[in-house]
């Protein structure tokens, strides 16, 4: 599996970042976060639900039943598995974290509450918090039931050519949920790539709709200053 390291301008304070992608992938995600480890070092990772848990990662491994994860041990990478949803990438002066948000998760407020326990458990001021936006669907390929109005704000949807159907706007979401937790949006940066079109990226959606075997790419964060840490 490839990886890309150029999807952002620079990486923000405290923190490097790994975007997996569909290039040269080998099998399926397990198979591929096994490689990366031989090439980046340990990672935890997380059996993802689409609920609003969070982990404290203390060590490599998975955690069970997550959609967040964060730690603030330097040299643990930290992998959110996406195909559509959206991985967001949290970076602050004491600790990391990795977020997997789908609709489901989003209606569930994953992010900002992430944000929130991390600013509450090291003490944080929101503006030294940064938060990253990775790949995941766009809304001019996002297509969803008209009944999603009932889950998010109109402002967050377009119409849609087919009847009973409107686009969906997840980062929207998603930036949302971020400046609610007190951040900016000179702390925010998106990656900009839609799976969906850019053929380098799994995507749910145009897998199945092809008919092909479903697979997904990992994007990873870890700390890089050495700083005490949980035991």
């Amino acid at each position: 599996m490839q990886i890309l390291n150029d999807l952002l301008p620079a990486s923000p304070p405290h923190g490097e970042y790994a975007f997996g992608t569909a290039l040269d992938a080998k099998g399926d995600i397990e198979t591929n976060l096994r490689l990366l480890t031989e090439k980046l070092g340990p990672i935890a990772q997380m059996r993802q639900v689409h609920g609003d848990t969070i982990q404290y990662a203390s060590k490599p491994g998975v955690y069970q039943e997550a959609d967040a994860i964060f730690t603030d041990h330097p040299e643990l990478w930290l992998a959110v598995k996406t195909a559509d949803c959206l991985p967001v990438l949290i970076t602050t002066p004491y600790a990391v974290a990795a977020v997997h948000a789908g609709w489901r998760g989003l209606q569930k407020n994953i992010i900002g509450k992430t944000l929130n326990l991390m600013i509450d458990e090291f003490n944080l001021d929101p503006t030294k918090v940064f938060a990253t936006i990775g790949p995941h669907i766009r809304q001019h390929n996002y297509e969803v039931d008209d009944n999603f109005t009932n889950y998010f704000d109109d402002k967050f949807f377009r119409p849609s050519k087919n009847e009973g159907h409107l686009m969906l706007d997840l980062g929207a979401v998603a930036r949302q949920q971020i400046r609610e937790a007190g951040l900016t949006d000179l702390s925010i940066t998106d990656c900009g790539v839609d799976t969906y079109s850019d053929e380098r990226f799994f995507s749910y959606r145009r897998l199945s709709q092809k008919g092909l075997p479903i697979n997904v790419q990992p994007s990873l964060i870890k700390r890089v200053e050495n700083i005490t840490y949980r035991s």
